[in-house]
């Protein structure tokens, strides 16, 4: 199964608990596949009970399609508190937040940039200091909290 389609059949399995998919990465482990979940929830945050009850609704599923009928692992866990952001409406969302940023091709001799989000227009992440990356320029992006935002929990 493609990746593409995977995503949307999980996604179709979040959204009805308000949860969305944040990022999904395929590894191996022990030979067989191991699928990394990360969920997130515009409030309340996510707690290990929703972590272990997503992972068995999707691997429930999984199981029912036989997507991995040789057998796979599944690991469901929060982003975490320097959580990619991938999709328009993510950098909407943490708009005011500190970013660090990594371009797939250097600009200006620099692949990695810091800033702090002031926008999203045609495409593009806007961050301080007139900085502007397209999607398809960013290899990813990353909340990147200060330590008095780790120290407040926030």
């Amino acid at each position: 199964m493609d990746n593409s389609k995977l995503e949307t059949q999980i996604s179709n399995i979040l959204t009805p608990s308000g949860f969305e998919l944040v990022d999904l990465k395929i590894a191996s482990h022990n030979g067989k596949p191991l699928l990394q979940i990360f969920v997130d929830r515009e409030t309340g945050g996510v707690l290990l009970d929703d972590c272990a009850k997503l992972s068995q609704a999707i691997g429930e599923e999984l199981d029912k399609d036989e997507v991995y009928s040789a057998g796979y692992s599944l690991e469901v866990s929060s982003p975490g508190i320097d959580r990619v952001l991938k999709k328009e409406k993510d950098f909407k969302r943490f708009a005011g937040q500190q970013i660090k940023v990594r371009l797939k091709r250097p600009l200006n001799g620099s692949r990695v940039f810091y800033g702090i989000i002031t926008g999203f227009e045609n495409g593009q992440v806007l961050l301080s200091g007139d900085l502007k990356f397209s999607l398809e320029d960013i290899d990813e992006a990353r909340l990147n909290p200060t330590d008095d935002e780790i120290l407040k929990g926030k």
